[in-house]
């Protein structure tokens, strides 16, 4: 079968890119690699070396035809394709197809891809001798990457998954038995949840951090590769500060999401996607230290080439973690599975071997100094502190991977239930905590020791008065800062003084060497040494903020008396943290604050709540200050249930006040109690004219009108809609606050007639207009006119002056193989106004349908139905408001269920802004290392 309007090339050009970056990236690896092993042939490596440069330009060539491919695929919104269909939308703005790019597994290993291409550019210009064997490593990861996206199939095992699989390929369904299948298809969109800003900014971010830690690696497998056991360790130093530097900003990006534009209460969860990002970072930082320590005293160089090949490694970890599916019941943010398993595993089982291979061949020819270091020294505890990082990183890898050992034992043992930790927080808190208190206090006191110490007690005598200064001034900032945190914990204190210390102590030595005489080492000498020391004064101000935000933390949403029996499904934990906020009704918060729920919009698939705030005194008075927050919840494309629930914050310097909407009225959520609800409502029938005032049972109700352009939250104008609603104004007999309703009645081409309800939440009232009330409103009528002849309608007096071809309409915008004419029509209105009006008769694809012309200053809308060629007429239909109705049936309910209302969570954060600015600090002192190293000149 020939299908039509199919685009193929894009995704026969694109495979046949993934293919070529399959083998280019293929010859590259090998060529890198004989000219490693030929290093000794100058004439020889040299030729393999042009090989594997021209490999890899290829290689990098080939995965950005791919990305232009995929781009130009979504970007179009064919949906003949898998990969578009799933992830975009005829409505999706062009900011999110970046998110919808690299939503999926295919997109995700591009964009790694993307940045090892130019990691591996910059080696090629920087690397000098270490070219060859570290492309030879970046080449083979790249290999491995390319072929998660092959997508070839051997026998019934597929190599990668392609991301320009056509549907009919791959689904099974009675509409691909169709040529023209794709004029009855639209795009499924993109996730909700992921149609935020951050998912534009972090993916990129992280995956460059991901995607950096192959260097390193690389360069740990090139020094054991040509057993140039010492040379590697400075270029390693600067990639690790880069990798070190980005791959933290990624999971710091990844945390402020989660706190920002998430409802999860905070910015870590202990989630284990989460963790899988953060274990190879510990270990990245340990490798820094270690690395340090190699190069200063030739110690621990054993341990450098461990802790960066491992860093990779776990990076792989967390890949096949997140995209096995194994983790599916435990995460929120894992991958679902592919069939790419077995290929993540021999990808990290060949890096693991290699490093393995590599360790255990030259383990004796790796230089080490037979002496002890001393334990004075400051090697030994930077290694004792790297040592306590990996400690760490086997801890959380341990929780972690509970669902794979789970998963290994039911192979042999179906029965076999599983290990699972019931509260992940508090498993992981309890442990990290003390790795905490380790390397704040190992960063205290190391700072101030010698590399290869050998008269501690003469260096002992300069550095004891600074360190016991900061251990008296760490004793009094945490008493100070104890009187600020809500502890009654031991531990908690320790961890403090900890933190403190290691702010202090730094920030004196930091003080100490930026007063210091320059010296015979410079200015930078000193900058270097400070440039370590602003990242342990971060993580001093990173611990407290975490003290900060977990002991202070707040729910501000209480008032468990006021609150009694309201929320629907809740018990007393629940109604200790969260309101229910009516709307327009002020409710009393804790923190001195009251809450009121003003207003909410809808656009697209979003619903945003306005919420105002305002200070009160201590006798209850308001202060003056308020500010207004906006929550909004997020519903599936078909609006039958909200799918994310995305918070708003207020920003103090002290601390920040998170809100989000934790529910909604039960019918907004459940359509079939909705449904039960809307059987459950009492109508009653009430003949009204302009004018009238209704009594009902617990209100009035004034007529005040019909409108042909009703204002209603729940109608979206279409082109062909005629549509007249009712002007009503319910008024309570409580107060003298006033509500306005209109229901309206719709006819809609190609739909028919209905009506659209409207309701006061306030007064649990509800109003409807019967079928009826559309003939005793609205005048309609049908015309089949002449060029040049008039016709009456309503007391209008409407001529057909002919027709124009340069059709022209708001609605409209022309597309090749349209047909489309307006018609011109003069309308004279009762009072003499003349008013033209141009509706338009389209054909599309072979649909026929009509743009209206609407006059908004006379309620008169036009329809262009139809044109007849023999007798040359056009048939119109007209439409009005009438003047003056005769009885109009309105129905009424007064038994609804309030909808007008919100439950809302606040948490008040203390302290929110020292978490972000201890993280910022780490990662610059780690920037500012790799700068002041003169990263530009050093790479190689």
């Amino acid at each position: 079968m020939e299908f039509l309007n199919e685009h193929l090339f894009p995704g026969k050009l694109g495979h046949f890119f993934v293919i070529l970056s399959f083998v280019a990236a293929l010859l590259s690896t090998v060529a890198y690699f004989f000219a490693t092993q030929k290093r000794n042939l100058p004439d020889e490596s040299a030729g393999w070396l042009k090989i594997g440069r021209l490999g890899f330009w290829l290689h990098g060539a080939s995965v950005f035809g791919v990305i232009g491919c995929l781009f130009y695929i979504l970007t179009n919104k064919f949906y003949e394709y898998q990969y578009a269909w799933s992830n975009i939308s005829d409505d999706l703005p062009f900011q999110y197809t970046f998110s919808a790019f690299w939503k999926e597994q295919q997109g995700s290993f591009l964009l790694w891809s993307f940045w090892h291409v130019w990691l591996g550019a910059v080696l090629i210009f920087r690397a000098k001798k270490w070219e060859a064997p570290v492309l030879t490593v970046v080449g083979l990861a790249e290999v491995f990457i390319s072929s998660m996206i092959l997508g070839i199939y051997f026998g019934d095992f597929r190599l990668g998954a392609s991301p320009f699989d056509l549907m009919r390929d791959v689904m099974e369904g009675p509409i691909f038995a169709q040529a023209d299948y794709l004029t009855k298809i639209s795009g499924q969109g993109l996730n909700p949840l992921l149609q935020n800003y951050w998912m534009t900014i972090h993916p990129p971010t992280l995956f460059l951090g991901f995607a950096s830690t192959v260097v390193p690696c690389a360069f740990a497998i090139a020094g054991l590769w040509t057993r140039e056991h010492k040379d590697w360790l400075r270029p390693a130093l600067n990639w690790s500060l880069f990798s070190g530097a980005i791959l933290g900003l990624g999971i710091l990006m990844g945390g402020a999401w989660a706190y920002e534009a998430l409802s999860f209460g905070g910015y870590w969860a202990w989630d284990p996607v989460e963790n899988a990002s953060l274990v190879p970072w510990i270990v990245m930082i340990a490798g820094i230290h270690t690395n340090l320590v190699a190069r200063s005293t030739g110690y621990s160089i054993r341990s450098t080439y461990i802790f960066y090949i491992l860093s990779f490694i776990l990076i792989l970890y967390s890949t096949y973690l997140t995209r096995s599916g194994i983790l599916g019941d435990t995460s929120a943010h894992a991958f679902t599975e592919m069939g790419l398993e077995i290929q993540l595993i021999l990808f990290m089982l060949v890096f693991l071997g290699l490093g393995k291979w590599l360790m255990l061949s030259r383990w004796k020819g790796i230089p080490e100094i037979k002496k002890e270091e001393a334990t004075s020294s400051r090697e030994f505890w930077m290694f004792i502190g790297s040592l306590t990082l990996f400690f760490s990183a086997v801890l959380i890898t341990g929780a972690t991977s509970l669902p794979v050992y789970n998963k290994i034992i039911q192979i042999f043992s179906p029965e076999y239930k599983g290990i699972a930790i019931a509260d992940p927080v508090e498993h992981h808190n309890r442990f990290q905590l003390w790795i905490a208190v380790f390397i704040g206090l190992f960063s205290g006191v190391a700072q101030w020791l010698r590399y290869s110490e050998k008269n501690f007690s003469s260096w002992f005598k300069k550095m004891g008065w600074p360190i016991g200064i900061s251990i008296l001034a760490a004793a009094g900032l945490t008493f100070l800062n104890s009187l600020w945190l809500k502890n009654e914990q031991w531990f908690h204190f320790v961890m403090l003084f900890a933190a403190m210390f290691t702010l202090t102590s730094n920030a004196i030595y930091l003080f100490s060497f930026l007063t210091r005489p320059t010296g015979s080492s410079g200015r930078e000498g000193n900058l270097k040494m400070a440039s370590s020391v602003i990242s342990h004064v971060g993580f001093g101000v990173l611990a407290l903020g975490i003290l900060g935000t977990g002991l202070n933390k707040e729910w501000i949403s209480t008032n468990p008396f006021a609150m009694e029996g309201l929320i629907e499904g809740f018990g007393k934990d629940d109604l200790q943290k969260n309101v229910l906020l009516l709307r327009e009704a002020s409710m009393p918060l804790a923190g001195n604050l009251n809450a009121t729920y003003q207003k909410d919009t809808v656009e697209r698939q979003t619903r945003t709540f306005s919420v105002k705030f305002q200070r009160r005194d201590a006798a209850g008075n308001p202060t003056g200050e308020s500010f207004v927050l906006n929550p909004n919840v997020m519903y599936d494309r078909q609006f039958t249930k909200v799918v994310a629930s995305n918070p708003s914050t207020q920003h103090y310097w002290n601390y920040d006040i998170f809100t989000h909407v934790s529910s909604l009225p039960k019918a907004e959520l459940d359509p079939d109690f909705a449904k039960s609800q809307e059987d459950s409502l009492k109508f009653l029938e009430y003949k009204v004219k302009i004018g009238d005032t209704i009594f009902t049972q617990k209100h009035f109700v004034t007529v005040d009108g019909l409108t042909a352009s009703p204002a209603h939250k729940d109608y979206k104008s279409a082109p062909g809609d005629i549509v007249v609603g009712l002007k009503m104004t319910a008024h309570s007999l409580e107060n003298e606050k006033t509500f306005p309703v209109v229901p309206l009645i719709l006819i809609r081409p190609g739909e028919g007639g209905f009506n659209v309800d409207d309701k006061i939440g306030q007064l649990a009232m509800r109003f409807r207009l019967p079928d009826l009330a559309g003939p005793a409103m609205l005048a309609i009528q049908n015309y089949k006119i002449k060029d040049g002849q008039e016709i009456d309608f309503n007391d209008n007096k409407i001529k057909f002056v002919g027709f124009d071809k340069n059709a022209q309409h708001p609605d409209y915008q022309a597309m090749n193989g349209d047909i489309a004419v307006s018609a011109l029509l003069e309308i004279t209105t009762p009072d003499g106004k003349v008013l033209p009006a141009k509706p338009i008769y389209l054909i599309r694809g072979g649909q026929v349908s009509s743009l209206a012309h609407f006059l908004e200053s006379a309620g008169i809308g036009v329809r262009f139905e139809a044109i007849n060629p023999t007798d040359e007429t056009a048939t119109f239909t007209f439409s009005q408001p009438k003047t003056n109705p005769a009885e109009i049936p309105v129905l009424i309910a007064e038994n609804g269920a309030r909808s007008d209302y919100i439950v809302l969570e606040a948490i008040l954060f203390p302290g929110i802004n020292l978490v972000w600015t201890g993280s910022l600090m780490m990662l610059f002192g780690m920037a500012l290392s790799l700068f002041l190293k003169k990263f530009q000149k050093n790479m190689a």
